[in-house]
Parts: C-alpha cells; structure tokens; sequence
C-alpha cells in the first residue's frame, strides 16, 4: 500500500490534531463542572447571607456583600455559558476531524484495493 505525501501529511496531521482536540475537551468538561460547583456554592452562601440579614436585625448591613454575590454568580453564569459554546465548538471539531480520518481511510483502502486488482 502506497501513500502519497498528502495522504500521509493528513494522517499525520490528524494524529497530533486528535489528542489535542480530546485533550482540551475533557479539560473544558472539568472546567465546567467545577463552575457548576463554584455556582452552586454561591447560591448556598448568599441563601445563608440572606437567612442571616433575615434573622439578626443588628447586625451590619449584609447587602452590600449579596449584591457582589449575585455579581459574581452572574459572572459565573457567563463563564459557564462561553464553556458550553467552547465545548460545542471542540465536539464540532473533533468529529469533523474523526469523519475526515474515516474518509480518508476509505480513500486509501479504495485505492489499495483498486490496485490490487490492477
């Protein structure tokens, strides 16, 4: 079986791209879910800063501190949603990149068996 140099540049090509594709992916995977924990520690602690503002009248004023809570939770949101499109975009890619390594497959096992025959 021959290849011809662009054939093998796009293996070759599509070696390094795949890793680096699956490794971003995952890495994105476990930045997200690490913001759904930093959100969901958020929501907790401005529950808590509210329930305690609720409860203890003289205490200094707690709304300055919930306000940057929800800022942040907001900001999170935002971070969170960017990830999600990146993700999108990165399983895009990767199967992309998985159906143009099937293709070319294909186009070498055609041209094998074509001059095989031959």
């Amino acid at each position: 079986m021959t290849c011809t140099v662009e054939e093998e540049f796009s293996q070759g090509l599509l070696s390094v791209v795949q890793p680096a594709i699956e490794s971003v992916d995952n890495q994105v995977h476990s930045l997200r879910i690490s913001q759904a924990t930093l959100k969901d520690c958020i929501d907790n602690l401005s529950r808590d800063l509210t329930t305690v503002r609720d409860m203890q009248k003289d205490l200094p004023n707690l709304e300055h501190y919930v306000k940057k809570l929800m800022n942040i939770k907001r900001r999170v949101a935002t971070v969170n949603s960017v990830l999600t499109n990146v993700q999108d975009r990165v399983q895009t890619l990767q199967t992309r990149v998985t159906k143009e390594q099937a293709r070319k497959r294909a186009l070498l096992d055609a041209n094998y068996s074509g001059g095989a025959m031959s």
